[in-house]
């Protein structure tokens, strides 16, 4: 098993630079680009990222591969995690129980998490987890490390401690504010370091920024996943539970300069609960009960459509939530946490709707998490148009920026719009009303050889079926192609693919295909700049007469039936 020793690594931040602080992703990536764009994340400014990019959401390869790219482009630095630190070493176990253990642990992550950094690193090469078992596991293993060596490096070479002036980022805590001190010693009491504040430690060299435990977990007197400032000590806490919370958030802090106190630093968050605007005054109300991770044991009273009746076992109180909520323990059922204060409300304050009764809503105002009785009226999130490409946002990949590039090169005019991750059939249909232009599916496919591979755009209310397309096509038995093709060829990720990246296919590797029905709806084409997390739309006759003869891609136009 490979080692893990304490590295420290000194960043140096000019006087004003701003350092932006986030932590504990964990496989999160559309709240990773979406709070960076909410920081206005640009210019000169430093990111830091205190471990734990990756596990308990759905991409933990692409927040990596993004935080890859964005480091490439700009001072990113990322410390390692104990999530990191544990998925690494059981890749490189070679004991004889290894097989069993990664194939039992494959399983176990997808059933509980839905998703794993492994799990999707097999899917990205068409293997999938039920697959694996004890046997063949060192082979797959083996497989992973050389597909993905280049972010297997990256997050190996990850330092333990990264220092700013009068900051220390560490994923868990450490004992004392001398990194020097703990430079060569195991890393891993500093990556896994549980309830961290709670164990009295004071600093006056730096102020400690610690991820790893939900800073609601240090609250009892209220539900809040805001972060957390312990100012008498040097201590600030940011965890937001992200990934392992229901109501969590990904939090990002903002320094203002590496010599600044705490009381100048200020913060964001971002979640994917709708944002509503209170119509009416509500006064505090304490909360008299609180379910937290270590009294969390309830029973299920009754079934009340998608929300569920609960006792609170210690306390007898009986409450209603989203069934969803509870899961089952070694103990018995539990319910993820929750509490039954009142928040103090004004009208026109902006709240997160986490979900409602007939009784309240629940909500969530500045992280802070509570009822409230009174009127709401939802926001427009409607995206807007923006004419051109942006400037000076750090937050996008350099396959997205060279999109844009590219179109000017070729005097080619596109608006744009950003917006969440298109993930659901909802937000891509406000993506579709923005820009009212031609929306086609983008259907990357290949022959059974994996020798032939083509890009179909086709209109997007028509149904696929392999044989229509294959005999027009001579490329018998298509089926659709892995994502480490779509990577390799296009340099796109599954939910990105777009016309626009075969720019990046300067070897022709894959034919576009283009069915004629596309063409007659004229006027206007959208697609992505080959990242989900915003759209473009240009004029068809541009694609088809500058775009695709600039990137030697010469169409052939089939006839699929409706």
């Amino acid at each position: 098993m490979r080692e893990m020793l304490t590295a420290v690594e000194k960043i140096e931040a000019a006087p004003g630079q701003r350092i932006l602080v986030v932590s504990d992703v964990h496989g999160h990536f559309n709240h990773l680009v979406q709070l960076l764009r909410k920081l206005e994340y640009g210019g000169d400014d430093i990111l830091v990222i205190v471990g734990d990019l990756i596990e308990k959401g759905p991409e933990s390869l692409r927040v990596v591969q993004y935080v890859m790219d964005l480091s490439r482009q700009h001072p990113v630095y990322v410390s390692m995690g104990n999530v990191e630190l544990g998925r690494l070493r059981m890749l490189w176990r070679d004991d004889p129980e290894s097989g069993e253990s990664f194939a039992g642990f494959l399983k176990w992550s997808e059933e509980y998490w839905e998703s794993c950094l492994f799990g999707e690193m097999l899917a990205d090469m068409g293997i999938k987890i039920s697959q694996v078992d004890g046997q063949n596991a060192p082979e797959y293993r083996r497989r992973i490390r050389e597909q993905f060596h280049e972010e297997l490096d990256f997050l190996w070479s990850r330092p333990t401690i990264l220092t700013a002036g009068r900051y220390l980022f560490v994923h868990g805590g450490v004992p004392t504010d001398d990194p020097d001190a703990l430079a060569g010693t195991e890393a891993h009491p500093y990556l896994k370091n549980d309830s961290f504040l709670d164990k009295g430690y004071g600093f006056e060299r730096y102020t400690v920024v610690t991820g790893h435990w939900p800073v609601s977990l240090y609250r009892s007197d209220r539900e809040d996943m805001g972060p957390l400032f312990e100012r008498e000590r040097n201590i600030l806490c940011i965890d937001g539970g992200c990934g392992l919370k229901q109501t969590g958030q990904l939090n990002g802090v903002i320094i203002p300069d590496c010599m600044a106190g705490m009381e100048e630093i200020c913060w964001e968050s971002y979640d994917d609960f709708p944002e509503v605007t209170a119509l009416d005054d509500r006064e505090a109300a304490p909360l008299s009960f609180h379910v937290q991770y270590f009294d969390n044991r309830v029973e299920l009273l009754e079934e009340k459509g998608k929300n569920g009746i609960i006792r609170h076992l210690s306390s007898g109180k009986v409450f209603e939530a989203p069934l969803k909520w509870l899961y089952p323990g070694e103990t018995g059922l539990q319910c993820t946490d929750l509490c039954d204060g009142r928040l103090a409300v004004s009208a026109g304050d902006r709240l997160k709707l986490v979900f409602e009764t007939e009784d309240g809503l629940y909500v969530k105002k500045q992280g802070q998490l509570g009822w409230y009785d009174g009127r709401v009226k939802p926001e427009d999130a409607k995206p807007c148009l923006t004419a051109g490409a942006p400037s000076g946002e750090n937050w996008r990949r350099e396959r997205e920026v060279a999109v844009y590039g590219l179109l000017e090169r070729l005097g080619i005019s596109f608006d744009r719009i950003d917006h969440r991750e298109a993930n659901t059939m909802e937000a891509c249909r406000a993506i579709d009303e923005a820009l009212e232009a031609v929306i086609c599916k983008n259907l990357f496919l290949c022959n059974q050889q994996r020798t032939r591979f083509y890009l179909l755009l086709m209109p997007e209310g028509k149904k696929f079926r392999t044989k229509d397309l294959s005999k027009q096509i001579d490329s018998s038995r298509l089926s659709f192609g892995e994502p480490v093709y779509l990577e390799r060829f296009l340099r796109l990720t599954p939910g990105s693919v777009s016309v626009m990246g075969l720019m990046n296919d300067t070897k022709n590797q894959v034919q576009l295909l283009i069915d004629r029905e596309v063409l007659k709806e004229g006027g206007l084409f959208g697609c992505h700049p080959c990242m989900n997390t915003s759209s473009i739309r240009l004029s068809l006759p541009d694609l088809l007469e500058k775009f695709l003869p600039a990137v030697h891609h010469e169409p052939m136009f089939v006839d699929l039936p409706s």
